[in-house]
């Protein structure tokens, strides 16, 4: 497949918004695992405050270290929600990006990635090291070959 006519590049402006995160260490190997668990648990604890989710899951990689990756994953909300355990209040990123929509399982999503830096280097912009990944569907109703998944990489201001 062609990556470079797969992908469109897109810059963008992130807006934050007040979220509920777990952030942690993991190997990428145990990410799906994490997810399951951390999405759950962060979804029971606005149950049980009355709160609903206000959009989809998302999650923030500060390095590629696959044996070592440094993630915060969670859910934007409504409000300032105070955490509870393991989960934090936290915010989505804000500040530019590059961006581009991503079809297909999540582990096969390292063309995107591949095509985002090299569509940056071309283009003289320099990222601040941080991916910010929004999941769009649900893989638990959609195939694999179907997910859809934004794929933000942060750029550095000035």
């Amino acid at each position: 497949m062609d990556f470079e006519c797969a992908f469109v590049p897109e810059l963008t402006n992130l807006v934050s918004r007040p979220a509920l995160t777990i952030r942690t260490r993991t190997r990428v190997s145990d990410i799906a695992a994490l997810f399951n668990k951390g999405y759950t648990l962060i979804a029971m604890l606005l149950n049980e405050r009355g709160k609903v989710l206000a959009g989809p899951p998302f999650a923030l990689y500060y390095n590629m270290d696959m044996d070592d990756l440094e993630v915060e994953f969670g859910f934007p909300v409504d409000e300032l929600l105070e955490g509870s355990g393991s989960i934090t209040a936290s915010a989505t990123p804000s500040g530019k990006a590059v961006t581009t929509l991503y079809i297909g399982p999540y582990e096969e999503i390292e063309p995107a990635y591949d095509f985002l830096m090299k569509w940056c280097a071309d283009n003289s912009l320099i990222l601040n090291g941080v991916a910010y990944e929004v999941y769009l569907n649900d893989p638990s109703q959609t195939p694999p070959e179907m997910l859809k998944t934004q794929v933000h990489l942060l750029l550095k201001e000035g």
